[in-house]
C-alpha cells in the first residue's frame, strides 16, 4: 500500500503557501473602498500604516477569484453593447481628490447600460457569499452594503459622473444582481467631511468601543493594537514627525523634506511613535459631527451587546484594496 503523504506537503498546501509568500503592501492613499467603514479609527490607522493585514493563502486565492470575475463581467457587458472603458494607458482608471491622499481605482466607466443607454456610469463589480447576496436582493446596496455604496458615491463625486452600476455576483450560484445608483450630493458631502477630517487628524480617533469583547472590534485587523497594546509597525507614517501634505505627499518635520513611498516604508532610527498619544488627545467627534456622519460612523459603544450578534458581518466578501 502506498504511503499517504503528510498533509502539510500536499499540492493544496503548496499552492496556498505560494499565495501566502506573496507580500502584502500598504497602499499609499486613503481608499474609497474603506471610507464607508463603520470605524473612524480603523480608516485612520490604515492610512497611517499602523498594522498591515496579513491574509492566509486561501484568502489571497479568493481575492484572485474576485479579480478574475471582473474580466468575465467586462466581456459580458461588452457582449450586450456597453461601451466599457476599464483602463487608462494599460492601468486601472484612477481618481484622486484635491489633496492627492484620497481616491481609488474604478472597475470601469461605461455607456450603453440598459438602465440608461445614453448615460455614462461608473461600474462597480463585487462578488459575495450566498447569504450576503440574499440580503442584498431584499433591501439593496444602500442598506446592506454601506461601504460599497460610499465607494460608488466617492467615485461618482471625484469623476463628476452622476450614475453607477452596481454589479454583484453570487459566488455560490453565479446569480447576478445589478442595481442602478444615482449620485447623492448629501452622501458625498458626508464622505468629503470624513476623509478631510481623518487626513488632517494628528492623533488616532477614539475606538469604536472600549470593550475588548465587542464583536466588531474582535473581528478587526486592528484589534490587538487597539485593545491589547500591540506596537504599531515602524515606518514614517507611525512617526510623530511625518504628516500628509499637498499633492499626495508626506513630509518629515525632523528632516525637513518630503518622503518617497519607499522611504516611508523603511523609516529611520529617529522614529518616535505617533500612536502613543495620551487618550485625552485623541480625536473625539463632536455630537454635531457624529450626527452629520452617522450614516458611516457609529457612536462609540461602551459595553458589549447582551445577546450575541447573529446578523450579517459588515463586509465578508471584499478585496480590501483599490
Amino acid at each position: 500500500m502506498p504511503q499517504v503523504p503528510d498533509p502539510i506537503h500536499t499540492t493544496k498546501s503548496r499552492i496556498f503557501d505560494w499565495y501566502s509568500a506573496q507580500s502584502d503592501d500598504h497602499r499609499e492613499h486613503m481608499g474609497a473602498s474603506l471610507i464607508g467603514h463603520h470605524c473612524d479609527r480603523y480608516v485612520w490607522l490604515n492610512f497611517h500604516w499602523a498594522v498591515q493585514p496579513h491574509f492566509a493563502g486561501r484568502i489571497k486565492r479568493l481575492f484572485g477569484t474576485g479579480k478574475r470575475e471582473e474580466s468575465r463581467v467586462y466581456e459580458e457587458l461588452r457582449a450586450i453593447g456597453v461601451d466599457l472603458h476599464t483602463d487608462d494607458d494599460g492601468k486601472q482608471i484612477e481618481c484622486r481628490d484635491e489633496s492627492g491622499h484620497f481616491g481609488g481605482s474604478v472597475d470601469g466607466i461605461g455607456q450603453g447600460f440598459p438602465e440608461a443607454p445614453k448615460s455614462w456610469a461608473v461600474l462597480e463589480v463585487k462578488t459575495m457569499s450566498d447569504k450576503a447576496f440574499g440580503e442584498l436582493i431584499k433591501t439593496g446596496v444602500y442598506e446592506v452594503k454601506p461601504q460599497h455604496y460610499a465607494q460608488m458615491q466617492s467615485y461618482m463625486g471625484l469623476l463628476k459622473i452622476d450614475r453607477a452600476l452596481y454589479f454583484a455576483v453570487n459566488k455560490n450560484t453565479d446569480e447576478l444582481h445589478t442595481e442602478w445608483v444615482h449620485f447623492d450630493p448629501k452622501e458625498y458631502a458626508k464622505i468629503v467631511e470624513r476623509k478631510d477630517r481623518l487626513i488632517a487628524a494628528k492623533t488616532p480617533p477614539i475606538k469604536l468601543s472600549e470593550d475588548p469583547t465587542y464583536w466588531q472590534c474582535k473581528m478587526c485587523d486592528m484589534y490587538k493594537f487597539c485593545h491589547h497594546g500591540a506596537a504599531p509597525e515602524t515606518n514614517c507614517r507611525t512617526c510623530v514627525s511625518a504628516m500628509p501634505y499637498a499633492g499626495g505627499l508626506w513630509r518629515c518635520s525632523h528632516h525637513g523634506r518630503s518622503l518617497t513611498g519607499n522611504e516611508q516604508r523603511v523609516g529611520c532610527s529617529l522614529h518616535t511613535p505617533l500612536l502613543v498619544a495620551p487618550p485625552e488627545l485623541a480625536e473625539a467627534p463632536s455630537p454635531v459631527k457624529m450626527m452629520a456622519r452617522s450614516r458611516y460612523v457609529k457612536a462609540p459603544v461602551s459595553k458589549a451587546p447582551k445577546e450575541p450578534y447573529t446578523g450579517p458581518v459588515p463586509f465578508d466578501d471584499e478585496i480590501p484594496f483599490d
